[in-house]
């Protein structure tokens, strides 16, 4: 035996790591507090810059109104194109949920008809050619060890 004191092992990962005793990193806070601010400055940048410039505003509303047509227009088409692809998928499952009652239904029918078939060639087999060698055998062997009993010596 030897004298060895086992310690236990601690965690080296806190399941509960915002219940921990040791101090928080607050590097993400502090840089997506300034990527927050910077971007709020941006949009009260363009915000000014459009409110004191009406015309730039009015070509910026212009572009973004055919833009948004734009892109609306692509939008539809790509519904279109989707309805088209799911219709086409619709119809070839419905095919093959048709060929599959068409083709392997019979099939099926055929191999249950096989299995009928086999269990009765077997139950045939069973009760005229086993049985009767099964009976035989044991037969013998009872006379067998009929003869051993009385003639033992």
């Amino acid at each position: 035996m030897s004298d060895e004191i086992v310690l236990p092992q601690m965690e080296t990962e806190n399941p509960r790591p915002e219940l921990s005793m040791e101090p928080v990193d607050k590097k993400p806070i502090i840089i997506g507090s300034i990527i927050a601010a910077v971007i709020l400055l941006v949009f009260i940048g363009i915000g000014v810059f459009l409110f004191y410039h009406p015309i730039a505003t009015a070509i910026l509303r212009d572009i973004f109104i055919i833009y948004m047509g734009l892109g609306i227009f692509v939008i539809i088409l790509l519904l279109i194109a989707l309805i088209v692809i799911t219709a086409y998928l619709v119809i070839k499952v419905n095919d093959l949920v048709q060929l599959l009652d068409r083709e392997v239904r019979p099939v099926l029918n055929k191999l249950q008809q096989t299995t009928t078939t086999i269990g009765g060639t077997a139950t045939f087999i069973s009760e005229k050619a086993v049985r009767p060698v099964i009976s035989t055998a044991s037969m013998a062997a009872g006379l067998s060890a009929i003869f051993r009993a009385l003639f033992k010596r």
